[in-house]
């Protein structure tokens, strides 16, 4: 019998491979969610991404099924390394209520990851949801605003397309 892991397993961490899939099984089966989740820790470090972008995908349209998940995303900020994880845990973490201070601890990675990995994707996904809690909460404006111009200045041409049309939304939200 397959488990969802034999469908998420691969060699070509550029493939998404069977994730959509995965997605579509979840989300006429929410029980399986807790599996997929979990994924995002697998020792494979495959299995870990495909699972990231299936949990992502599924919390983007049901945010309840990861907002159950807050206090294990939360704590295990510092744990997370893999590029191809960052980038979906950075969105997901724009998917879940978050009290102030919690918004407070999930903005200290983002700011961090935006100034220390190097993979774009996770750049541009760190800028969204900074951008998504400033919108959130006013007194992020100007150190989210500041933080995307300083990443525009030398940074790739997705990161500046990304960062002026957030610096625009960011810009209407002030006045």
């Amino acid at each position: 019998m397959l488990t969802i892991y034999d469908l998420l397993k691969g060699h070509d961490l550029r493939s998404i491979g069977k994730s959509n899939e995965v997605v579509r099984l979840v989300t006429s089966d929410p029980v399986l969610f807790d599996e997929v989740f979990n994924g995002i820790f697998h020792e494979d470090k495959v299995i870990r991404a495909r699972s990231a972008d299936a949990v992502e995908k599924v919390a983007k349209k049901y945010p309840g099924y990861i907002q159950k998940k807050k206090k294990i995303l939360l704590k295990n900020l510092p744990n997370f390394k893999q590029k191809e994880v960052l980038w979906h845990i950075a969105m997901m973490l724009g998917y879940i209520k978050l009290t102030t201070n919690e918004m407070a601890r999930a903005s200290e990675y983002l700011f961090r990851w935006l100034n220390s990995e190097e993979s774009i994707i996770v750049k541009v996904m760190c800028m969204q949801t900074l951008s998504d809690y400033a919108l959130k909460n006013r007194r992020m404006l100007k150190s989210v605003r500041d933080e995307i111009r300083k990443q525009m200045i030398n940074g790739a041409p997705a990161i500046k397309a990304r960062g002026k049309k957030l610096l625009k939304i960011l810009e209407q939200e002030r006045k």
